[in-house]
């Protein structure tokens, strides 16, 4: 799982996007989390999204693209009822606790890390979409369904 997760920080310095638990030390930041995408045929274009939001505002989602946009994140309102949504099925599926998803092939599939991170804590799980499975699925499904502009595929 070294190397996967090494396959996908790597997306995030190349656009030069701070870490998620960098992000969540800054002042009045309430929570962060983050997908990264990563496509093994390159059919697609790889990418960051993050999810943050300040005690005082509303949430908001920034996705960066790997060569695209010059490395400028695209902005996006979320509505605080998503942003709850979205939170409480991690919480509902235990993600603090969750393991990466096992038996995930060294290459020939598509990568996830979904990151949750608050405070001095941070959490990161690897992800296979084609091939999860029970609460690994269940993952990838809280994130189609209440984040599906984190996940959209922007073809080459």
């Amino acid at each position: 799982m070294d190397y996967q997760a090494y396959l996908l920080r790597v997306i995030a310095d190349e656009l030069g996007l701070k870490p998620a638990e960098q992000i969540a030390q800054r002042p009045g930041m309430r929570a962060v989390y983050r997908l990264t995408i990563r496509y093994h045929d390159s059919r697609s274009y790889d990418s960051v999204a993050t999810l943050s939001r300040y005690v005082a505002d509303s949430p908001q989602l920034e996705v960066a693209y790997r060569g695209l946009f010059n490395r400028k994140p695209l902005t996006l309102p979320v509505g605080q009822e998503q942003f709850d949504a979205f939170a409480g099925v991690l919480l509902k599926l235990r993600f603090d606790h969750l393991p990466d998803q096992p038996n995930i092939p060294a290459h020939g599939v598509d990568l996830w890390m979904l990151e949750r991170a608050a405070g001095g804590f941070a959490k990161s799980i690897i992800l296979a979409p084609k091939l999860a499975q029970d609460v690994h699925a269940d993952l990838i499904a809280a994130v189609h369904e209440h984040l599906p502009e984190s996940a959209k595929d922007v073809w080459r």
